[in-house]
């Protein structure tokens, strides 16, 4: 036959399953005292929970007097003393003159227990010395998963408030660049016009540095509005072939007479369009910094986790690895900065993670990770 502890054990790990469940504060807290009545037959006890340095009644037993619990401040009292050192205690008798609590006139003893850094359970009974030190440890037990409820709720409420501002940060963002965007094209637009008229007047070296800079205004622009709309969750996710994406990208980028290579068969789940935006940035960086006749090779990691993008080129010197996915950051005056952070703005909309390498031939290597394959077809385009 199962031993009354056995029993009881058995009984609090069946309760700390429910208590692990709960999805707010509150209710983790009721469930506590539920079972502390049920399963411990701790018929008045409260939890009191850690609130901007004061210790407020969240949750009562139904057998807890109305007055049985109080707001404090977090170093008042017993539940004070409990809070603040992190121990258990137990009161045999209570003084009547006795300013802690539990202490009321109508209770003779009571327990105090910490729940982790995040509140404390009380219980209390009309006879003194009701408790001992096996009541404790079985409160200690059943508050435990308390306590590591109530930081998995907080933590999560935590991340979903930062993701939350996260979001509208980077909508305000998208919305200050897209509006910074839509402003300089006019200016642009009017300074190219004269540019002409200026070459009909004249023929001068000048004015060519003067078109290559307004070129170069109008990448700036179209990459910035890319990179903010890079940033967007990817939702709309289908199965992807990478060497159809990657062929398809080739032939948007002026590649000359560079090579592309396609070793992998890798079927992936995202979206075409973003990762076209990925591979052509991509494939301008191994052109642009790669030298004459670069070979970038497409290829299937060889643990199968993901694939990567190398080339033959120079390469990235190792110093440089950690900088060169961030905004702005460029190896070469005429860059604009952003081509790598947007490679990295869509890996991570995918939820996958990429870092720069060494290739075998020397030259940048990009490896993606975290990549969902899949064996569907890809739709017909």
């Amino acid at each position: 036959m199962e031993s009354q502890r056995g029993q009881t054990l058995h009984a609090l790990h069946t309760a700390a399953a429910e208590i692990q469940a709960s999805e707010s504060v509150e209710a983790a807290c009721q469930r506590t005292v539920e079972a502390a009545a049920e399963v411990l037959d701790l018929k008045m006890c409260t939890v009191l929970h850690h609130d901007d340095g004061w210790l407020v009644p969240v949750a009562l037993s139904e057998g807890a007097r109305p007055d049985g619990a109080r707001q404090m401040r977090s170093d008042q009292g017993l539940a004070g003393k409990t809070f603040q050192t992190g121990e258990s205690y137990v009161v045999d008798e209570i003084e009547p003159d006795d300013d802690s609590d539990p202490a009321k006139e109508s209770y003779e003893s009571g327990i105090s227990v910490p729940i982790g850094d995040t509140g404390v359970f009380q219980a209390v009974a009309d006879e003194p010395a009701a408790f001992d030190e096996t009541d404790v440890e079985f409160a200690e037990l059943l508050v435990a998963h308390t306590a590591r409820t109530i930081d998995r709720i907080q933590f999560e409420r935590e991340l979903r408030e930062q993701r939350a501002a996260l979001r509208r940060q980077k909508e305000r963002l998208e919305e200050v660049i897209a509006g910074v965007s839509h402003d300089l094209r006019n200016p642009l637009n009017v300074a190219k016009g004269r540019l002409e008229l200026a070459r009909e007047a004249c023929d001068s070296e000048q004015l060519d540095t003067v078109a290559q800079q307004h070129e170069r205004m109008q990448t700036l622009i179209e990459d910035l509005l890319t990179l903010a709309e890079q940033g967007r969750p990817v939702e709309d996710r289908e199965p992807v072939t990478l060497a159809s994406v990657s062929e398809r990208s080739w032939d948007h980028v002026e590649t000359d007479d560079h090579t592309l290579v396609v070793d992998t068969e890798l079927t992936v789940t995202g979206n075409a369009n973003r990762l076209q935006q990925l591979f052509e940035n991509l494939f301008r960086n191994a052109v642009d910094y790669g030298g004459d006749d670069v070979t970038v090779t497409v290829g299937t990691l060889s643990d199968e986790t993901g694939f990567y993008v190398a080339d033959d080129g120079p390469g990235i010197p190792a110093e440089h690895r950690g900088d060169v996915f961030d905004r702005g950051y460029s190896l070469s005056d005429s860059g604009t900065g952003f081509g790598l952070a947007i490679v990295r703005e869509v890996a991570s909309a995918h939820d996958w993670s990429v870092r720069a390498s060494e290739s075998a031939d020397g030259g940048a290597r990009f490896e993606f990770t975290g990549v969902e394959r899949t064996t569907e077809t890809p739709p017909v385009s």
